[in-house]
């Protein structure tokens, strides 16, 4: 049985925060490139990657229909270990998830309008088993201690007048399977309440593809990423288009869930060829990536947006910001303001081309402690570039390095090579991977 219930409510005000470390002792963290990796499928390539933390093994989606087993353990030189191809007949890899105990991986395969599957194969290629999920999959994550697995189902409109279905969200069982044994995907797909009337959820909205009422009934909500609490008890699932913020008990199938409010800050909302945030934004946030600090205080989302107006006309959308939310309450702690436009122009990478919509468009991102400091990356999809940003104090998040990357970051994951800190940045446009180091000066 699903039980449902609020997680908390939401305050949607923020003070602007400064760009740049003003003094102190402390060292400030830098990205500076060091490899790419080209998958040569140029923009059906790299989309979704997944790393092993314990030998930097990795894989990497491919839109084409194929999955890509890398070797990061020399970070200055990624190397092919095997293309997986994958069968394509319910619709495209969207996402994988690299078990962190067991030699195999999971992808899931789902196109609009349709249910999808949840496949395993070993990290050699071997396929293991396929389960059915809900209406396109588009994101999944195995939990820390690799006992289960969640899928977002998206269930995203095909396009113009089409309802997609409704969404949901799928859990798969591992504790029997372990990649060696003929043991079956045990799976259970979760159907969705309705969030209509929810506090902090989006109103007056439209689906970008559709062009169709967002409601935040069932048929209207569209499950987006996926992140493990570390103590692998709860998933936490965003709602891009509804502006919503669910937390899955993986045991009792228990959801709660909290409206992700509204950020307003300054922003450059004018295509006029040059960075000028004087205007003031105010747009309800739209989370799409998620992530958990270990400790298990607060989870940060990069709120892209991915809408349009109640008449369905584009515009400004999403709240160009990561936020930070306390886990258990649901609260908003703080966000970035214009932090990451703000730093996107000052590294000469913002796209001033889409400042009537989302800005730079923070995406997906990943969350690390790393030499006294808690880092996020954060991938800006329309800058072409990643973010870091130091969560230290959640009430505070400051935006202390952007480094371009490939066209349209699309995955971003930390990993580390001895004590060394990394970043891998999956650029589904140019079908590359951008390998990135943490240096502590």
């Amino acid at each position: 049985m699903t039980i449902v219930r609020s997680l908390g409510a939401t305050i949607s005000v923020c003070a602007t925060l400064a760009v740049s470390v003003a003094g102190g002792p402390k060292a400030v963290p830098q990205l500076v490139p060091r490899a790419t990796y080209d998958t040569g499928l140029g923009m059906v390539g790299a989309e979704i990657i997944s790393i092993r933390h314990t030998d930097a093994i990795a894989a990497l989606t491919n839109v084409d229909g194929s999955v890509d087993i890398l070797d990061l353990s020399n970070p200055v030189a990624p190397q092919l270990l095997r293309r997986v191809a994958i069968d394509t007949s319910v619709g495209t890899p969207n996402s994988v998830a690299i078990h962190q105990q067991h030699d195999y991986f999971l992808v899931a395969l789902g196109r609009a309008g349709a249910l999808g599957e949840v496949a395993a194969f070993r990290l050699d290629g071997t396929f293991l088993d396929s389960a059915p999920v809900g209406i396109q999959p588009d994101s999944i994550a195995i939990a820390p201690n690799g006992q289960y697995a969640v899928v977002a189902n998206e269930a995203e409109s095909g396009g113009i007048g089409l309802d997609g279905g409704p969404g949901s969200i799928s859990i798969v069982d591992l504790t029997g399977f372990n990649g060696v044994s003929s043991n079956e995907l045990v799976v259970t797909t979760l159907a969705l309440p309705s969030l209509a009337g929810f506090s902090g959820v989006s109103t007056g909205r439209t689906d970008d593809i559709g062009r169709l009422p967002i409601t935040n009934a069932p048929s209207t909500l569209e499950p987006e990423s996926v992140a493990f609490s570390h103590n692998s008890r709860f998933a936490y699932v965003t709602f891009q288009e509804n502006n919503a913020i669910a937390r899955l008990d993986v045991v009792t199938h228990e959801l709660a869930f909290v409206g992700a409010g509204q950020t307003t800050h300054p922003a450059d909302l004018l295509n006029d060829g040059s960075y000028s945030p004087v205007q003031s934004l105010t747009a309800f946030r739209e989370p799409d990536g998620i992530a958990l600090d270990v400790t298990g205080r607060f989870f940060v989302t990069a709120d892209e947006g991915d809408t349009r107006n109640a008449a369905g006309t584009a515009g400004p959308r999403g709240g160009r910001t990561l936020s930070v939310f306390d886990a258990d309450s649901g609260l908003l702690l703080a966000d970035t303001g214009s932090q990451l436009d703000d730093a996107a122009a000052s590294a000469g990478v913002y796209p001033d081309g889409r400042s009537d919509r989302g800005g730079s468009e923070p995406e997906v991102l990943d969350l690390t402690h790393h030499r006294g400091s808690t880092l996020v990356a954060v991938g800006l999809e329309r800058a072409n570039a990643v973010a870091l940003v130091d969560v230290s104090d959640p009430t505070a998040p400051l935006v202390i390095d952007v480094e371009p990357v490939g066209v349209g970051p699309e995955g971003i994951k930390f990993f580390r090579v001895r004590n060394r800190l990394f970043v891998a940045a999956a650029n589904e446009v140019s079908g590359t991977v951008s390998i990135l180091e943490v240096v502590v000066r």
